[in-house]
């Protein structure tokens, strides 16, 4: 039967196994020696499994709540939470770094350009911070400090920064060294907004349509349906989306409307 579990009710429970109404999955045993420990129960990859979570008072039920929801977040993303008791030593970044690299390599079908990129943009601005650091030691606060200095002004790539950051850290929650993913969605809420500005594409100047159009239709090279499309968007002003996605039931060529 599930409890709504207090640190009152655990300090009092009478020997038991009590299910935590606040925190699906985890338990309290109480021995009949009125010992009391965490226990939780879930499923990974399809299998039922236990996982013990220290016993109260030396970890609280704040604590034993938090770390239950971490596991099971681990769990949905495709990882263990076993895992984590017995992988031993995590990988720094760096090796972990080469690891996703090498996962990736073969999807990879340019040469060796993708490789580059990830390779030259973690260099140039997450190495220092991360790279010596065991993956499963790195924190929000890590990679906010890669992020900021280079959010607003260079944002396109800080985007990438984090999203290469953000596979590696994924990584380590697949392979059991860490439960979340300090580059994920929690960090985007911390980061500055960026109000981008509109740019609009450079304007012909109407005494200058005509030759346009002239030199669109003289084209060798694209075919004659592009060029009829092209004449049609100049000549009625529709929106290139209408124009590619019209149909001949629009049309009424007796009427020319």
């Amino acid at each position: 039967m599930a409890h709504n579990l207090t640190d009152r009710f655990v300090r009092n429970a009478a020997p038991g196994f009590y299910s935590d109404g606040g925190c699906p999955t985890l338990n309290l045993r109480v021995t009949p020696a009125r010992t009391r420990q965490w226990v939780q129960r879930l499923d990974v990859h399809g299998r039922a499994r236990q996982l013990g979570l220290g016993g109260y008072p030396l970890v609280g039920l704040a604590e034993a709540r938090e770390q239950a929801m971490a596991n099971r977040k681990l769990a949905r993303a495709g990882g263990d939470p076993c895992a984590l008791k017995r992988t031993g030593e995590a990988p720094t970044f760096a090796a972990a770094v080469d690891r996703v690299i090498a996962i990736h390599r073969a999807a990879w079908k340019d040469a060796g350009k993708s490789e580059g990129q990830w390779r030259a943009s973690l260099r140039d601005y997450a190495m220092k911070r991360l790279g010596q650091k065991p993956v499963d030691a790195i924190t929000t606060a890590d990679v906010m400090a890669v992020l900021l200095p280079i959010w607003v002004q260079k944002h396109e790539t800080a985007r990438r920064v984090r999203q290469r950051i953000s596979a590696v850290m994924q990584w380590a929650v697949a392979e059991g060294y860490r439960p979340d993913n300090p580059a994920g969605d929690a960090i985007g809420a911390a980061l500055p907004k960026r109000n981008k500005p509109k740019v609009h594409h450079r304007a012909l100047p109407f005494r200058e349509v005509g030759a346009a159009v002239a030199t669109v239709r003289g084209s060798a090279q694209a075919h004659w349906a592009t060029k009829a499309a092209f004449e049609f968007l100049v000549l009625t002003a529709a929106r290139s989306g209408e124009v590619r996605a019209a149909e001949w039931s629009e049309m009424d060529l007796e009427a020319r409307t």
